[in-house]
């Protein structure tokens, strides 16, 4: 090999490829030794040139087939991916596409087993992630009381129906209680589960006397959630006032469910919080109402179809009876402007608990 100016001397070669002609440099020994080991290319090779050391092709070859174009068009389209699950979703399709296109480009036209190869893994990836997101985004429904618990508590404090399926899958059971029927007992019943009333009325007292009404979407044991173990008892007793169905969830299974989640921690110390403030504030009013009238409970029974509870009392006035009326007459008017404030204070106790978490 000779030299000029101190680079090799280089005579030109030419050959063609699937009928297109094509240019290449080689040695000037003559051993051939480029053309020789690539001597079935497929590969369209230009004529090379070089200017200050710097190499580019001064012939192009003819443009790639359509599966190549498609598979990059594909790979184009995925880097327009947006942010959230389901972004990427359509990141996984866009790839998994673009890669077919690419495995079907090396199998029918390169003719090239490993770019097939290649490709086809990159498919079963891509198929097994797309697969994945599908589970995670499939639609959960529920039956229609829990689904009116969903929307009425937990949907507007911006719980994902996966959040929330999380929660229900501690629950225990949901429990029919007919007229006058018995949930728990004073200093009897083991505080063990965490109850929601679905439909219908129960009345809670202590010492025989009524304290207040619990309606449906509020919890019968709210006030037992926060420092009471689960081997104390019950300091109230709790009596249905008419058919009803209560919602009952295992209280540790829960607890430890949502104990890494601080969302879901900060939503049912909201919920449950808001729950006790109510029913003290009723207490404290029926309270104030008996030990002015010396009431106490002595049976349910219906009026002007409404179930009411009936009180033996001494003296004029009207007693813990129209108390108690009075809470069902003012559940009933001002119920839909109560759960809108509740809610909107919801949101900010919520987001309060979010950007200040206690350690």
């Amino acid at each position: 090999m000779s030299m000029s100016n101190g680079s090799p001397n280089y005579t030109g070669a030419s050959s063609t490829t699937m009928g297109v002609p094509y240019q290449t440099r080689i040695p000037a020994t003559g051993n051939g030794d480029i053309l020789d080991e690539w001597p079935n290319s497929t590969i369209n090779v230009s004529l090379i040139s070089s200017v200050f050391g710097v190499t580019y092709c001064t012939h192009w070859g003819p443009v790639n087939h359509g599966y190549f174009q498609l598979a990059n068009t594909f790979f184009f389209l995925s880097y327009l991916a947006p942010n959230g699950l389901y972004g990427i979703l359509y990141l996984r399709c866009t790839l998994l596409v673009g890669c077919a296109f690419f495995a079907l480009w090396g199998w029918a036209v390169l003719c090239s087993f490993d770019a097939f190869l290649w490709n086809a893994n990159f498919v079963a990836i891509n198929f097994i992630h797309v697969c994945i997101l599908l589970y995670h985004l499939r639609p959960i429904k529920f039956t229609k009381e829990v689904e009116e618990v969903y929307q009425a508590l937990f949907r507007p404090l911006k719980v994902t129906r996966h959040q929330f399926k999380k929660v229900l899958d501690c629950m225990k059971m949901i429990r029919q209680l007919k007229y006058q029927e018995v949930y728990a007992q004073e200093k009897v019943t083991k505080v063990d589960s965490l109850s929601l009333v679905l439909s219908g009325k129960l009345v809670v007292s202590q010492n025989g006397r009524a304290l207040h009404i619990v309606f449906p979407h509020q919890f019968l044991d709210s006030p037992e959630w926060f420092g009471v173990s689960t081997d104390e008892y019950f300091q109230v007793s709790v009596t249905a006032m008419e058919d009803s169905r209560v919602l009952l969830w295992h209280r540790d299974k829960l607890k430890l469910s949502i104990i890494t989640d601080q969302f879901l921690q900060a939503v049912f110390d909201h919920i449950l919080g808001r729950d006790v403030v109510k029913k003290l504030m009723q207490v404290s009013e029926t309270m104030s109402a008996a030990n002015s009238h010396n009431g106490h409970l002595a049976s349910v029974d219906d009026a002007d179809d409404k179930p009411m509870l009936i009180v033996k009392k001494t003296g004029d006035g009207p007693g813990i009876t129209a108390l108690i009326n009075r809470q069902l007459q003012d559940h009933s008017e001002h119920a839909p402007l109560i759960r809108r404030v509740c809610h909107e204070r919801s949101l900010e106790m919520v987001n309060l608990a979010l950007h200040n978490p206690v350690s």
